[in-house]
């Protein structure tokens, strides 16, 4: 059966599905708007731009033509003729409509005689320039066309309703148009409409023209002006311009606009247009376009809508779709939200559920002020019964381990499997007793669960370590003390498996330092910031160096001094001991060089390796490989292994020695007597040395039974033809005692500490063997 929550979800999924695809056809419907009403838009000022550049190309032809009929007059050496003059004009501006007229500046010492010259050149007896009336200057109008102006009419006149500006362009020093005005010679001003522009520009005369010709005192001869009327300049362009567009134009030269055209009688709304300016001839104009019919009514509205449309109808039959899977998928979840909380194979709480468990105990005893302990149950050595047997001889062995895990435990503990070969045990404080005795317990479950399985034919027997993190002593929340128990566990194999550990503060210290540790070792090895010291070996009779021990030195920024003995496990487990292996043999192999470079006699370098190195296949080749590459005589160099490697592979180990020892280098077996001590490692093996540990030497003075085992490796050590290297020797009674047993060398602070590789060519000893070896 469906949950409510569920079928309150299969209610509300077809509705979800239903809106997102009506939202996903909405938000199509409106990008297509968005994207038409762009288009429109881009097409109304594509038009728009259209139209304004027509224009302006029309005015600055108008002005090029203008221009043109300056300099006809201005480079005419005589007197142009009416004649002359309509000619040009008429062949200039023969595709519009634009009037031109001439003024010739004349002073009134010169009046008579122009008047004369006109009279003669126009054939009419009759020409005077008018307004009459004596005036300092004139500039009676001289040529014209297509209109016939009344000729003589002057331009100075102090009536002339344009006479200032008349003077403005006769300062000027280029072609001037005027604002919106009237015809410049029309006569009844109030009832005329300012649609009229008009060019004007002076004339002034080169210094080599004006003796023949009536200038002033500066060469000013006289103007040249040309009128047109907006109807005739937009006819010019209007068969360019599509008929849907409205369009205005303003003159804004001075301030505010001052509107000559309008085609949509002041239908503009802000906003719903576009607008350009226009520059020519010191004038600027403005020019609004829109279209006539509003963007809106452009769209296609039926293909806007069609997405709409088309999404309703598919989200109505998903929604009809999802309804169903919805029923079907949230039965199905119920389902296995049920097998979820339990795992299959073992019939306890699964990870998730007791780690959701352990949660919710945990609020309650904070509560309650009660005490609760996670165990955490790791079995040992499973791993190698999956390899051996099979992964179903495995699972079912976790079978009979989970039955047996509940009958031992107490009513009240919850348990759950964690995955792999680990279980979580919870333990809560019941209302009426202590919590029960952890210690007891947990060595109990350890022998219950470590005696024998019978599974498919086959007795089994395996172990458990247990870890053990008390709330709220070492974690507050369900993480922390998984966590804390998991280390507790770790620490329980570490002792040696098969029992159990409690966190404690302590450890988690130690855990946050080991990997403190493994973090700066790391970069310390790629920033080059470990070294290499050597201690020298010294021969217990004649207290000559034989040979050296490189060690590695550690002084890390955050960290200080860390001790090898700290570290270099560390690096083992993590992985880090490969690098850092290949690392001291190319160091070591450097400062040979450099000592020979310096002329220092180098003894034989004993180099430490660990098993993981001997391990790796290409052990073997690398160091050949350094040995090609620095050149380095294999004889100066001594490899020390320890006997746990010997126990791992015996086999693929020794040979791997016999190779090593066939190219020079000797070998020494380190710490001996200290591990599983096998005398056949001494036999069978190709070793030149035996080490033993300064944990014998340091008490072979009080200790009888270490000085009789030191002895007796001495003796069987020689009676092998191997000699015995002895460490940690700090006393002239050590070193004495040694000499007395037939120790052949030794090295320890009695002789010398480990030195750098800097201080090599200092130290005594180094400097009596160099002494040695030139004296022989």
């Amino acid at each position: 059966m469906i949950s409510l929550r569920n079928h309150v979800k299969s209610k509300k999924a077809p509705a979800s599905v239903f809106s997102v695809v009506f939202l996903c056809g909405v938000i199509i419907s409106f990008a297509m708007y968005w994207e038409e009403s762009e288009h429109a838009y881009i097409d109304q000022k594509a038009l728009g731009t259209h139209f304004t550049e027509k224009l302006n190309n029309t005015l600055t032809q108008y002005k090029s033509e203008f221009s043109a009929v300056v300099a006809l007059i201005e480079s005419s050496k005589g007197e142009v003729t009416s004649e002359h003059f309509a000619r040009f004009a008429r062949n200039l501006v023969s595709t519009h409509e634009m009037s031109l007229y001439s003024a010739q500046y004349v002073p009134l010492s010169k009046k008579n005689e122009y008047e004369i010259k006109q009279r003669i050149l126009l054939g009419n007896s009759d020409f005077t320039i008018h307004p009459e009336g004596d005036r300092a200057e004139y500039l009676p109008l001289t040529l014209g066309y297509p209109d016939k102006l009344v000729y003589g009419y002057d331009l100075l006149y102090p009536d002339y309703k344009y006479v200032a500006s008349i003077q403005a362009v006769r300062n000027a020093s280029d072609v001037a148009l005027s604002q919106p005005s009237l015809s410049p010679f029309a006569e009844d001003a109030e009832n005329s409409f300012l649609d009229t522009f008009i060019f004007r520009a002076p004339i002034y005369l080169s210094v080599d023209v004006r003796p023949s010709k009536i200038t002033d005192s500066i060469g000013f001869h006289g103007m040249v002006g040309a009128y047109f009327n907006v109807d005739d300049l937009l006819n010019q362009i209007a068969p360019l311009v599509n008929k849907t567009l409205f369009y205005r134009m303003g003159d804004i030269t001075e301030g505010p606009p001052i509107w000559f055209a309008d085609s949509s009688n002041n239908a503009w709304k802000e906003g719903e247009y576009n607008s350009s300016t226009i520059a020519i001839a010191g004038r600027k104009w403005r020019v609004d376009t829109r279209y006539i019919e509003s963007i809106q009514s452009q769209l296609h509205w039926w293909l806007i809508l069609m997405p709409v449309l088309l999404f309703t109808v598919l989200g109505l039959c998903l929604a009809f779709y999802t309804r169903k899977l919805a029923l079907t998928y949230f039965a199905m979840l119920d389902t296995v939200n049920k097998r979820i909380e339990i795992d299959e194979l073992t019939g306890l709480f699964s990870r998730y559920q007791i780690q959701h468990r352990l949660s919710e105990l945990i609020v309650g005893c904070k509560k309650t002020d009660k005490k609760l302990a996670a165990m955490i149950l790791d079995l040992d050595h499973f791993k190698t019964i999956n390899d051996a047997f099979g992964h179903g001889v495995g699972d079912k062995l976790l079978v009979k381990v989970s039955e047996r895990l509940t009958s031992v435990l107490p009513e009240n503990a919850e348990v759950g499997y964690l995955g792999g070969d680990a279980f979580l045990v919870i333990l809560v404080q019941s209302d009426h007793q202590e919590m029960p005795q952890l210690n007891t317990l947990s060595k109990d479950i350890i022998h219950k669960i470590s005696q024998s399985y019978f599974v498919d034919g086959l007795t089994l027997d395996i172990g458990c370590s247990i870890g053990v993190a008390l709330f709220p002593d070492f974690g507050l929340d369900a993480v922390t003390l998984i966590k804390n128990a998991d280390m507790a566990v770790y620490q329980a194999k570490t002792a040696g498996r098969a029992t159990y550990h409690f966190y404690d503060g302590e450890m988690g210290q130690r855990f946050a330092r080991n990997v403190r540790i493994e973090t700066r070792l790391r970069q310390g090895l790629l920033n080059e910031k470990l070294e290499l010291h050597f201690q020298p070996k010294v021969d217990l009779m004649s207290e000559r160096c034989v040979g050296m021990e490189a060690l590695l030195r550690w002084e890390d920024e955050e960290l200080g001094v860390v001790s090898p003995a700290e570290f270099v496990p560390i690096a083992e487990r993590s992985g880090i001991i490969l690098p850092l292996g290949d690392w001291v043999f190319e160091q070591a192999f450097r400062h040979i060089i450099e000592w020979q470079e310096q002329g220092i006699t180098v003894p034989p370098i004993a180099i430490n390796c660990s098993a993981a190195q001997l391990k790796r296949v290409d052990f073997l080749p690398k160091l050949m490989a350094l040995l090609d590459k620095y050149k380095v005589d294999p004889s100066l160099l001594e490899i020390e292994v320890t006997e746990s490697i010997l126990i791992e592979d015996a086999e693929s180990c020794a040979e791997l020695l016999r190779q090593i020892s066939r190219l020079g280098m000797k070998l020494a077996i380190d710490d001996f007597g200290t591990g599983y001590s096998s005398l056949s490692y001494l036999k069978n093996f190709p070793f030149h040395y035996v080490k033993i540990d300064q944990v014998f030497i340091r008490d072979i003075i009080e200790d009888d039974n270490n000085a009789a085992l030191t002895k007796a490796i001495i003796s069987l050590s020689h009676s092998l033809g191997l000699k015995v290297i002895a460490e940690g020797i700090d006393s002239n009674e050590q070193l004495a005692l040694l000499r007395e047993y037939g120790c052949d060398i030794g090295q320890g602070y009695l002789f010398s500490k480990a030195l750098g590789a800097r201080s090599m060519g200092s130290d005594p000893i180094m400097v009596a063997l160099n002494e040695q070896e030139q004296h022989l």
